[in-house]
């Protein structure tokens, strides 16, 4: 009698510490995975009012460059070519970084603003570090085309990609 009192004991207490039971972890996250779970990054829509909503505050960020593929590149771009991309990328670089800068410092410093506010700024400079990406994938893409076509020959001085 006192074994049955011991597993109706230990199976109450098992149930009892995990709560909603196999509930909690059916989708694959655990509980002490919460931050990870409730992660949203900005939709679309959420990064174009972000940016509409910086306008009074930074202005507008240029347009992104944008580059030759890895198969539109090959053998069809020159060192030249690579040079002026190079300048157009670096320059976006910077265009960025002054945005950043001044969503930091204008926009989020700023107490008196409502949340709202603050959140669709976080998605407007979200949606600037997602434009430096794919530009700079795609300059990268183009740089090694050239590189991978220059059989024997010089390659691109410079590192494609990023070393950060």
């Amino acid at each position: 009698m006192k074994m049955y009192y011991i597993i109706f004991a230990s199976a109450a207490l098992a149930a009892l510490a995990t709560p909603g039971g196999a509930e909690s972890v059916k989708d694959g996250y655990r509980p002490q995975n919460a931050a990870q779970r409730n992660y949203k990054a900005c939709k679309v829509e959420a990064i174009t009012r972000g940016r509409q909503t910086v306008v009074p505050f930074c202005g507008a960020l240029p347009a992104r460059p944008k580059f030759p593929s890895y198969d539109e590149a090959w053998n069809r771009t020159s060192k030249g070519e690579l040079d002026i991309y190079a300048q157009k990328l670096a320059s976006f670089e910077s265009d960025v970084a002054r945005y950043q800068m001044c969503i930091t410092n204008r926009v989020m410093a700023d107490g008196s603003l409502p949340t709202i506010t603050l959140d669709y700024a976080a998605c407007a400079d979200q949606g600037a570090v997602d434009q430096l990406a794919q530009s700079t994938e795609e300059w990268g893409m183009s740089c090694m085309a050239y590189n991978d076509s220059q059989v024997g020959g010089a390659t691109y001085a410079k590192s494609c990609f990023p070393t950060q």
